[in-house]
């Protein structure tokens, strides 16, 4: 990892606890409506995944992100590096990090931002959920950029071109 994507990494890290360090804090007494009936901070303790599918699951959530994380380390060193992937890989790691201490350190992930729309409560969440989700469509993105560049083995011509 590049020392600009460690930094970003470590940035966004630092933003998800941070918030949710504040959140605690701030919500422990009372919920905060921001826009009424539409959204609202909120403190909710989660201990599943997103809408609290495998709930109580926590050693199952811990090695799932783990994998992933192994997963994505393994995916990196053949990636094809634009300016989206740079972006795609600190977004998806400081959101998986920042889920996992949650669970490692609490037990359970600290989630804050509730919206309704259209009359229907969506699940609470937090940065790290957006983070996660803002870097799987970076890297959705990068990959079809590549392909678009390099053709449909990117990763296989980027790394011949290179050893030439």
């Amino acid at each position: 990892m590049k020392k600009k994507e460690m930094v970003l990494t470590v940035l966004l890290l630092f933003l998800d606890q941070g918030t949710k360090w504040i959140m605690e804090i701030l919500l422990k007494e009372k919920n905060i409506s921001i826009i009424p009936n539409f959204f609202e901070l909120e403190l909710a303790y989660n201990n599943g995944a997103a809408w609290s599918i495998f709930k109580n699951q926590r050693i199952f959530l811990i090695i799932i992100a783990l994998f992933t994380l192994g997963i994505l380390a393994w995916m990196k060193k053949d990636w094809v590096e634009n300016k989206i992937s740079e972006l795609a890989y600190p977004f998806l790691y400081g959101g998986i990090i920042g889920n996992l201490l949650d669970r490692i350190v609490f037990g359970h992930v600290k989630d804050f931002l509730h919206f309704y729309i259209f009359g229907y409560s969506y699940p609470i969440f937090n940065l790290a959920d957006i983070m996660i989700v803002l870097g799987a469509i970076l890297l959705i993105i990068g990959t079809w950029k590549g392909e678009k560049d390099y053709g449909r083995n990117f990763s296989r011509t980027r790394r011949k071109s290179k050893n030439r």
